[in-house]
């Protein structure tokens, strides 16, 4: 992205992440507080993503009134520049990530076996951003697949293994 832009791709993505980090902090509100059993109020499950929400929120907040300074709120968007945003490598990937994600966490998680959702995801995750489709060299093909291969199994397994055994958390 040209550095002209920064303040433009700041602004529109503060007002996003404030978004998002107001969200996290109203469902952390709605989690249970265990009053009932007098629980510690510091051992709620709320608490984590109530606190990482609020930082999210302070954060973007101060990169939206930097943007603001700068001018980003002057977003000239017409058709050009429109065009030229979505033909930007960085922006291609950006919401090819974002796909995969949405995909990972609404589709996959919870319809089928957790290590087998982490599996595929990473999977083709490495695949789509690791792979060159103008090489035509076998060997390194081959390799990618096995490397990726190995990689997508450690991770599915660490990951799982670590929120199964050591966090306690009861995977779908």
């Amino acid at each position: 992205m040209k550095p002209e832009n920064m303040p433009k791709a700041d602004f529109v993505v503060s007002i996003l992440l404030m978004i998002f980090g107001v969200w996290i902090v109203i469902h952390s509100l709605q989690m249970p507080r265990f009053q009932e059993l007098e629980a510690n109020p510091f051992s709620v499950p709320g608490i984590v993503p109530g606190v990482l929400g609020t930082i999210i929120f302070i954060l973007s907040l101060t990169v939206f009134i930097r943007s603001l300074k700068q001018g980003g709120y002057r977003l000239g968007i017409n058709r050009h520049t429109l065009q030229d945003f979505l033909r930007d490598t960085s922006t291609q990937r950006m919401l090819l990530t974002t796909a995969i994600c949405i995909v990972y966490g609404l589709v996959m998680i919870g319809h089928m076996n957790y290590y087998l959702a982490t599996f595929v995801f990473v999977w083709c995750f490495l695949l789509l951003f690791q792979y060159r489709f103008s090489e035509n060299v076998i060997v390194n093909k081959q390799k990618l697949l096995i490397t990726s291969l190995v990689q997508a199994a450690l991770t599915a397994t660490v990951v799982g293994a670590v929120f199964r055994y050591l966090f306690l958390v009861d995977l779908p």
